[in-house]
């Protein structure tokens, strides 16, 4: 077993010290208390005395010695010691129970039956003395029981307590070092969903975050890796088209064309990354306002002069008039309707048509993009939003599969959704649902 950190013996000591502190605190309050009124042990010692001098001096008044000497048979030995009776030839006083002697001597004249005086006494401190040796011993002003059953209680109790608190402490701990190690499969809430309480809402926390940690950084592999795999092929051909420059001067042009024409892509390329990048960091959209409706408008138009050379026609349907109103960043939303919008007319073929509906539902706004291409597999649905995704189409090479990825993490940035379905007829639906300002 593992020695416990220093937090479990502050928890541990720090609350058996409070039990004994608590405790010499109330004997002091006893004690303070006790100096301005009688103690109970005199009090009870003074009763005592009392009802045995009361009953002593009821017997020998009515029946003599004879009686008290009957009396006193029955008492305990340690009654009949402190029990003292001697004849009084003082005479009688006016009250015959008075009291008179030392402090610590209760005593009364008693006239007997046969007219004798006698002088009963009672020691008051011989009582108290064996009262007190007749005590148990204490500890600390406690009784020596009552002060090992608090420490042991005590002790039981706040291990109990360190225990608690400590042990997902170092669970914690163990934990954020396997992260710092790079294991980020660690997860807390499975082992303290039972706990209910606030450590279970730390676990919980903890484990989202391992949980987006390790959606992260496997993003950030795969986006490397399909980097490196898409850099691969536009340089290969610039090293060849190098090499053949070297090889025949000739061709010094056409290889200088192929060079230009490659670095170009590269170039294109590098920006959709530094795109993709800029939406994945984008911590909030925005504070600009802007119509909606007029930005699609604008994407739709260029949109249109593009598609001519493929002779693809685009319809853009809207109801009128109606506020469409968005808060965030316009020039990030135009890029993501504009990928969508150029992804449609790169599935589509002469004299077909890309058909794209601005409407409002409820609160939001709905873009939705058909065409009336190939469509996509089912099974590739939900990944064509990923980087460097592509499926075959009729301007296979235009793209290099960062399109999509950037317009959904523009959406996600305004806090919208887009999803991607087959239509009934055929072709591909994507629909991109923004909220509305209000």
């Amino acid at each position: 077993m593992a020695v416990r950190g220093r937090l479990f013996w502050k928890i541990l000591l720090g609350f058996w010290l409070i039990f004994l502190l608590i405790t010499q605190l109330l004997w002091v309050v006893f004690s303070l208390y006790g100096s301005h009124h009688e103690p109970p042990e005199e009090s009870i010692a003074r009763r005592i005395a009392n009802l045995q001098l009361n009953s002593a001096a009821s017997v020998l008044a009515s029946g003599g010695m004879p009686a008290l000497d009957s009396l006193r048979a029955g008492w305990s030995g340690a009654d009949r010691q402190f029990f003292t009776i001697v004849p009084d030839d003082a005479g009688p006083v006016a009250d015959d129970t008075i009291r008179f002697g030392p402090p610590d001597i209760d005593s009364r004249q008693v006239t007997a039956a046969d007219g004798r005086h006698y002088l009963l006494s009672y020691d008051l401190v011989g009582l108290r003395h064996e009262s007190r040796q007749g005590r148990r011993s204490s500890i600390l002003h406690m009784p020596s029981p009552l002060f090992w059953l608090g420490l042991t209680g005590g002790l039981l109790f706040s291990m109990l307590l360190a225990w608690n608190l400590t042990r997902p402490m170092l669970m914690l701990r163990r934990a954020f070092e396997r992260v710092s190690r790079g294991d980020l499969s660690i997860r807390l809430l499975p082992v303290m969903r039972r706990r209910h309480d606030e450590i279970t809402d730390v676990a919980r926390d903890f484990d989202a975050m391992a949980e987006r940690l390790q959606v992260l950084v496997s993003d950030r592999e795969a986006l490397l890796h399909d980097v490196s795999h898409e850099l691969r092929s536009p340089l290969a051909r610039l090293q060849l088209a190098i090499g053949l420059a070297h090889q025949n001067p000739k061709n010094v042009y056409a290889s200088l064309d192929r060079i230009e024409h490659e670095a170009g892509r590269l170039d294109r390329m590098i920006g959709e990354l530094l795109a993709l990048t800029r939406a994945e960091h984008q911590g909030s959209p925005g504070e600009d306002y802007f119509d909606l409706y007029g930005l699609v408008e604008a994407v739709v138009n260029d949109a249109r002069y593009e598609a001519q050379v493929p002779g693809v026609a685009i319809a853009l349907s809207a109801a009128q008039p109606e506020d469409y109103t968005v808060k965030g960043n316009a020039e990030m939303l135009r890029r993501a309707v504009e990928n969508i919008v150029r992804n449609a007319v790169r599935f589509s073929t002469h004299g077909q048509r890309v058909s794209v509906t601005l409407a409002r539902v409820d609160s939001q706004l709905d873009i939705t993009v058909a065409d009336q291409g190939p469509g996509v597999e089912e099974s590739k649905l939900s990944s064509i939003f990923d980087p460097f995704v592509r499926v075959n189409s009729p301007l296979n090479g235009k793209g290099y599969g960062l399109g999509l990825a950037i317009a959904r993490k523009a959406v996600l940035v305004h806090n919208g959704q887009v999803e991607a379905f087959n239509g009934a007829n055929g072709g591909l639906i994507i629909r991109i649902r923004i909220p509305r300002w209000a």
